[in-house]
């Protein structure tokens, strides 16, 4: 299936007007139901991932949404920190429709993963980043043990982080169960945050592209 980027320039933004006229009305809905009854603020958990899904390709045209690959995004990336997360369930939908769910997801992410980091490994050769910008995730973004092997640096994550994360908890459990092949529900205790420099992970460029042909090669 296409990628959103891949449609021609008008069809993108009438896919973006319609999602966001949608999320409105939805937006609307909701904050009526809090008005009725203050019990409804719990659903702000449904409401980040569906906010998240009609918004993506409005942000993705205004370019607050940076790809790195496919399913890799940062938002607000600047010369001093690239903060990577997934990508929304809008990217999903067009990129991994049709992945046979467990191990072969998770080689799928894992490839788009490491494609990232491969890409901003070539913008800093390029003289597009600076070598000394912080490239970050959580561990749920790369695991402990794949971070600290591509010399990434693990510590704990905020208080603040765990907020966000929690409140994308229900995006995070399908994708985890997805990866899994089996309903699982994420630990958040256990997640923590991997970053490393610019300059650092240049230098794991042969390694990563070696993990890249492994993969490929199954």
């Amino acid at each position: 299936m296409k990628r959103f980027l891949d449609f021609s320039t008008p069809i993108r933004w009438l896919i973006a007007f319609l999602f966001t006229a949608i999320l409105m009305w939805i937006l609307i809905m909701w904050i009526r139901l809090v008005d009725a009854s203050i019990i409804w603020v719990l659903g702000i958990f449904l409401m980040v991932p569906i906010i998240q899904f009609f918004i993506t390709p409005l942000f993705t045209l205004l370019g607050w949404y940076t790809y790195y690959s496919p399913m890799v995004v940062s938002f607000g990336s600047t010369s001093r920190m690239i903060d990577l997360h997934n990508g929304t369930s809008f990217d999903y939908l067009l990129k991994m429709r049709g992945v046979p769910i467990g191990f072969r997801w998770k080689q799928e992410m894992l490839l788009h993963y490491l494609n990232a980091l491969l890409k901003i490994i070539e913008l800093i050769e390029q003289g597009h980043i600076p070598p000394s910008v912080v490239v970050r995730g959580s561990s749920y973004f790369l695991s402990e043990r794949s971070a600290k092997r591509l010399g990434f640096t693990v510590t704990s994550t905020s208080l603040l982080e765990k907020l966000n994360i929690s409140l994308n908890y229900i995006d995070l459990m399908w994708t985890y169960s997805l990866s899994n092949g089996r309903l699982t529900f994420p630990n958040l205790n256990n997640i923590s945050t991997v970053r490393i420099t610019g300059g650092d992970l240049v230098k794991q460029k042969g390694r990563i592209s070696g993990y890249v042909k492994r993969i490929r090669r199954g």
